[in-house]
């Protein structure tokens, strides 16, 4: 029952990163080459469930944070060195889902 479990995990975090890529690269408009990495998280009991970790070439030291679960849309981000970073020295900040909470369905 666990190995299932484990399995379930890993096979709804590629899914994530799935989703993810599709909304970067099809309806975003980002070129696969401009994602440095791209990688999903669970996290247990917490919400989201399922959240996905990108960092774009052009900004190596900025994760911002996809939700991945049946809804796609960037919802925070953070600066791997702990600097504030304001938000219009953003190169790949989208305000159109974190402030308007606007959102793409997937699946």
């Amino acid at each position: 029952m666990i190995l299932s479990f484990g399995i379930f995990i890993q096979f709804k975090k590629h899914q994530a990163s799935d989703d993810v890529m599709y909304y970067l690269t099809e309806i975003r408009g980002y070129d696969e080459s401009e994602i440095k990495t791209l990688e999903s998280k669970w996290a247990f009991g917490g919400l989201p469930n399922y959240y996905v970790e990108v960092t774009f070439q052009n900004e190596p030291n900025i994760v911002y944070l996809y939700l991945a679960h049946h809804l796609i849309g960037q919802f925070e981000y953070y600066d791997m060195n702990g600097e504030t970073i304001p938000i219009k020295d953003l190169k790949n900040y989208d305000p159109t889902t974190i402030e308007n909470e606007k959102t793409i369905f997937i699946n």
